[in-house]
C-alpha cells in the first residue's frame, strides 16, 4: 500500500504534466474535495475542477512550500505560476489519504491574472 507521501508525490506529478484525468485517479471513488468553499464528490466531479484549474493555468510551474504528513492527513502549502496567464501565490491544501487514496481535500488559493487586472479570488469550477 503506497504512503501518504509516496500518494502525494504522484498527485503532484500528474498536475505537473497537467493531467487532470490522472490527478483524478489518487482520489477515491467517493471521494469529497472542498476547494474555494465549493464541493466536487467523486472523481468525474474531481477530475472537471482540476482541468478547469488547469485551464486557467496553462504549463504552470508548481512549487510545494510546506508539506506536513502524519499518518493518513496532510497539510500542503504551495504556489505556481504559468508564464502564459496567471499564478497561484499561496494555496494550502488538507488531504486525508485512506487504503492508497485520497479521500478527502480541503483547498484554498486564488488564481491571479499574470497582468494584475484580474486580482480577485476565482473558484476554477465556475463558468462565465
Amino acid at each position: 500500500m503506497p504512503t501518504t507521501e509516496q500518494i502525494l508525490a504522484s498527485h503532484e506529478a500528474a498536475l505537473a504534466e497537467q493531467n487532470a484525468f490522472k490527478v483524478s485517479t489518487h482520489y477515491a471513488k467517493d471521494a469529497v474535495a472542498i476547494v474555494n468553499g465549493t464541493t466536487y464528490r467523486g472523481r468525474p466531479e474531481i477530475a472537471s475542477m482540476y482541468a478547469k484549474l488547469i485551464d486557467e493555468l496553462p504549463d504552470a510551474v508548481w512549487r510545494t512550500d510546506v508539506a506536513v504528513v502524519h499518518g493518513d492527513l496532510a497539510y500542503v502549502e504551495w504556489a505556481c505560476e504559468s508564464s502564459a496567464a496567471s499564478r497561484v501565490d499561496a494555496g494550502t491544501d488538507t488531504f486525508i489519504v485512506v487504503d492508497g487514496f485520497i479521500t478527502r481535500q480541503t483547498a484554498r488559493f486564488a488564481v491571479i491574472a499574470n497582468d494584475g487586472l484580474a486580482m480577485k479570488q476565482r473558484n476554477p469550477a465556475v463558468t462565465s
